[in-house]
C-alpha cells in the first residue's frame, strides 16, 4: 500500500496522488493549438524551421523569467474565475519587456517570449484547476496551495492528495519518496506558516482567531463568523 505523508506522518493510502510535469512540457497541446506554424519540428536536418528552434531556445534560455512572469500573474488572479482565456493572453502579451524591439528572427525574441508565457499560463491554469478539485479548505488559501505543489513538483516521487483546514491552519497531503522528503516538509512549513497569515475565505492578511474554535480570518470576515 502506498503511503501519504500528513502533518510529517506517514500513513497509509490508495487515493492517487496527482502529479505535475515541467510547465513547458504541459504546454504542448496549447501550442500544438495556438500556434500550429511554431510548433511543428524540421522534418530533416537539412529543412529550415527557425520557429520551433527559436522557440525552444527562449525556454531554455529565460525559463526562469516565464515561469516569474506565470505566478506572477497568479499571485495577481488568486481566484480561478479571474484566470480567463482573455485575461491571460492580455498579460502575456505585455511580458518580455527585457527584449525591446530588438528582432533577431521571423518574429523576434520578445515575440516567442510572449508565445511561451501564453501557452505557459494556459496549462498551468488548466493544470492547477484540476488541483483545486482536491483541495477541501476556502479558496484564500487556494494559492498558497498551489505555490506548495509547484514547489514541489520537481521531487522525486512527489504526488499532491488533498488539502484542508486543520486547526485553523492548512493542512497538506501528499505523498514522496525518502530522497525528496526533507524538500517535500521544507515547502510544506512555508506553505502552513503562511496560511497562518492569509484568511481562509479572501487570501488577504488574517491572523488565527479563537473562541471555541479556531480559524485564520481576516477582520472583515471574523466578524460575521459566529453567524455563519
Amino acid at each position: 500500500m502506498p503511503d501519504r505523508i500528513v502533518a510529517g506522518r506517514v500513513v497509509p493510502d490508495r487515493r492517487k496522488a496527482y502529479r505535475m510535469e515541467p510547465i513547458q512540457a504541459i504546454a504542448e497541446p496549447f501550442l500544438k493549438e495556438l500556434y500550429p506554424r511554431v510548433v511543428r519540428r524540421p522534418s530533416t536536418d537539412d529543412e529550415i524551421q527557425p520557429w520551433r528552434t527559436c522557440y525552444d531556445e527562449i525556454w531554455r534560455d529565460r525559463s526562469d523569467e516565464i515561469v516569474a512572469d506565470i505566478h506572477a500573474f497568479t499571485d495577481v488572479h488568486p481566484v480561478d474565475e479571474q484566470r480567463s482565456d482573455g485575461a491571460i493572453k492580455h498579460w502575456a502579451s505585455g511580458c518580455g519587456e527585457q527584449f525591446g524591439n530588438h528582432h533577431t528572427d521571423m518574429l523576434g525574441d520578445r515575440s516567442y517570449y510572449c508565445i511561451a508565457v501564453h501557452v505557459g499560463l494556459l496549462a498551468y491554469t488548466a493544470h492547477m484547476r484540476e488541483l483545486r478539485t482536491k483541495m477541501n479548505c476556502e479558496h484564500g488559501w487556494h494559492r498558497i496551495v498551489e505555490r506548495f505543489h509547484y514547489a514541489c513538483s520537481g521531487v522525486v516521487g512527489y504526488g499532491f492528495i488533498g488539502a484542508s483546514e486543520k486547526w485553523g491552519m492548512l493542512s497538506l497531503s501528499y505523498r514522496c519518496e525518502p530522497p525528496g522528503a526533507e524538500a517535500c516538509r521544507a515547502a510544506e512549513e512555508v506553505a502552513t506558516e503562511a496560511s497562518l497569515r492569509t484568511c481562509e475565505r479572501c487570501g488577504r492578511p488574517g491572523e488565527l482567531r479563537t473562541g471555541g474554535w479556531r480559524k485564520t480570518l481576516c477582520d472583515e470576515h471574523v466578524a460575521g463568523w459566529h453567524d455563519d
